[in-house]
C-alpha cells in the first residue's frame, strides 16, 4: 500500500511537472511570438520640415466602376462592379523651407522675394466598397483593388486642385507673413519674381 502511494505520489508529480513545462514552453512561444509582432513596428527615418496647414477641405466621391468581358467566340464572362464610396479630409500649405526671405535690419524689413505655389501636404481617405457583383470568369484580384482605390484617391486629388483650397491657402500664407512682421515690429514688402502658380503636384 505505501509503494502504490508512492507511485501514485511520483505519477502527479510527474504529470504536474509535464504540465508544469507545458505551460511555460506555451507561454515561452506566446512571449515569442508578442516580441516578434512587436518588432516589425520600426521607425525608420526622422526628417525637419517646416510645413504650415492653411486649408482644409473635406471631400466624398461616389465611384461606379463596372468592366465586361468577353472570352472567346461571343462567349460572355458575365460582368463585375463595384460601387466605391470616399471620403477624404485634403490639407493645403506651405513647404517654408522654399519661401525666400530677406531681413533687412537698417529699415526694419522683411522682403518676401519668392513664395512656392501651395502644397496637398496630406490626403486622409476612408474607403468603404458596396455593391460587388462578380461574374464567374470574372472576378475582382487584389491588383484590381489596389487600382481601384489608388483611382478613387486620384479623382480627390483632382477635385481638390480644382477647388478654392490653392486661392485660400495663397491668401491665408499672406495674412500669416503680414502678422509675423507686425509681431516683431518689422515692415514687409513683396517683391516677387514671378506670381505663385496653383498646386499641380501628384498625389502624395
Amino acid at each position: 500500500m505505501e509503494f502504490i502511494s508512492i507511485a501514485f505520489i511520483g505519477l502527479l508529480g510527474a504529470a504536474a511537472g509535464f504540465g508544469g513545462a507545458a505551460l511555460l514552453g506555451r507561454f515561452r512561444n506566446v512571449r515569442e511570438k508578442e516580441i516578434r509582432s512587436e518588432s516589425t513596428v520600426l521607425l525608420e527615418r526622422i526628417e525637419k520640415v517646416f510645413k504650415v496647414v492653411l486649408a482644409e477641405g473635406h471631400f466624398s466621391e461616389i465611384h461606379d466602376y463596372t468592366d465586361r468581358k468577353d472570352l472567346f467566340m461571343g462567349l460572355k464572362a458575365g460582368s463585375k462592379k463595384a460601387l466605391i464610396v470616399t471620403k477624404a479630409k485634403v490639407l493645403v500649405g506651405y513647404d517654408f523651407s522654399k519661401v525666400l526671405i530677406r531681413w533687412e535690419d537698417g529699415e526694419r524689413r522683411m522682403v518676401i522675394e519668392s513664395l512656392p505655389e501651395p502644397e496637398i501636404l496630406s490626403i486622409d481617405s476612408d474607403y468603404n466598397i458596396y455593391d460587388i457583383d462578380q461574374g464567374m470568369f470574372n472576378r475582382f484580384n487584389k491588383e484590381e483593388y489596389t487600382k481601384l482605390l489608388s483611382d478613387a484617391k486620384q479623382v480627390i486629388h483632382n477635385k481638390a486642385v480644382a477647388s478654392e483650397l490653392p486661392q485660400v491657402a495663397q491668401r491665408q500664407i499672406r495674412i500669416l507673413l503680414n502678422q509675423l512682421a507686425d509681431t516683431s515690429g518689422w515692415k514687409i514688402d513683396y517683391q516677387l519674381h514671378e506670381a505663385p502658380t496653383l498646386l499641380t503636384q501628384k498625389p502624395l
